[in-house]
């Protein structure tokens, strides 16, 4: 989605030759020159991907998510959220007095999901906080926007976890639903 948004910009640009836009997209980027000689410029200057995996991710998924970083030319990270996870964990169980535990480790169906919902939501704390000062740590001022990854279905149905992905500054796809993403 955010590919296909580079190319018509790219496109409203250099077929175009649509003045505003262009201005546009100097303004939002901070750069008063920039000419953009690609739709992966475009991206690589207006998108930052994390990849936020844990202990059972897959090295698959990881792969996934950088080639498909790759493919719309944006910047990539990848990082590890297993150390904010067990933070969060430890809290609990130094308040309960229990240690909750995945299913898989002989916890209950409760524990698991619970668990598994402080993933998601540790993930979008996460992804604000690399909002808020990535610029700042590539030297650049300014701030990004999160994207949200909920499709339509999942917000009709109530299907995800509140605070999640589904929390977003921008949600391109809420309002597809999923048979008509994977025609996209």
């Amino acid at each position: 989605m955010i590919g296909s948004m580079s190319h018509l910009v790219y496109k409203a640009i250099t077929e175009d030759h649509d003045e505003q836009v262009l201005k546009d997209l100097r303004r939002i980027t901070r750069k008063p020159e920039f000419m953009p000689e690609s739709p992966k410029e475009i991206a690589w200057e207006l998108l930052v991907t994390v990849y936020m995996g844990t202990k059972n991710s897959s090295e698959e998924t990881k792969k996934r998510a950088r080639n498909l970083a790759n493919d719309i030319g944006c910047k990539f990270t990848a990082c590890k959220i297993d150390d904010l996870f067990d933070s969060m964990k430890n809290l609990f169980t130094n308040i309960i007095g229990k240690e909750p535990k995945f299913v898989s480790e002989g916890g209950t169906h409760a524990e698991d999901l619970a668990l598994q919902n402080i993933q998601a939501r540790q993930r979008m704390v996460l992804a604000y906080l690399m909002a808020q000062l990535s610029p700042w740590g590539a030297g650049e001022s300014g701030f990004l926007l999160v994207l949200g990854t909920a499709n339509l279905d999942e917000g009709l149905r109530g299907y995800m976890t509140k605070y999640d992905c589904s929390s977003a500054d921008i949600n391109p796809i809420g309002g597809i639903n999923k048979n008509d993403l994977k025609l996209f």
